[in-house]
């Protein structure tokens, strides 16, 4: 019984898809890395026992402006206090555990903040957190 080899060719890896793939995938993180800057400008200031929190995924953030301006999460309109009540009832109601994120730039004045904190707990907000720098 005599067995004849085949001749075997060189096989070649056709990498022309996975270069398209590593193209969409730069082309999807550039475009999804300007969406999530999307928020308002804030200066946040920074303390000397402030700590990182080890979980700020899921918080509603409240933005406060220099110039005394409420933003919710990245939407570019201005709110006011009752318009932040309203918002902060409705995602209560979806989520009762809601935790939300107050980032408040370091020169707004302290009535501002409590107004903030009195607006969370009038609703029933009670897990709340102010955005800091660590020193």
């Amino acid at each position: 019984m005599k067995l004849k080899q085949k001749d075997t060719e060189d096989l070649e890896i056709d990498m022309s898809p996975m270069i398209d793939m590593v193209f969409l995938l730069l082309i999807f993180f550039i475009v999804a890395s300007q969406i999530i800057d999307e928020k308002p400008q804030v200066a946040v200031p920074s303390a000397a026992y402030g700590k990182v929190p080890e979980d700020t995924t899921g918080r509603l953030m409240i933005s406060v402006t220099k110039d005394e301006k409420y933003y919710i999460g990245a939407d570019p309109a201005p709110k006011t206090i009752d318009e932040i009540k309203t918002t902060i009832a409705q995602w209560l109601e979806a989520d009762p555990k809601l935790r939300i994120l107050i980032r408040a730039d370091g020169d707004v004045k302290y009535k501002i903040n409590e107004e903030i904190t009195i607006a969370c707990a009038e609703v029933g907000a009670q897990d709340l957190i102010y955005s800091v720098f660590e020193e």
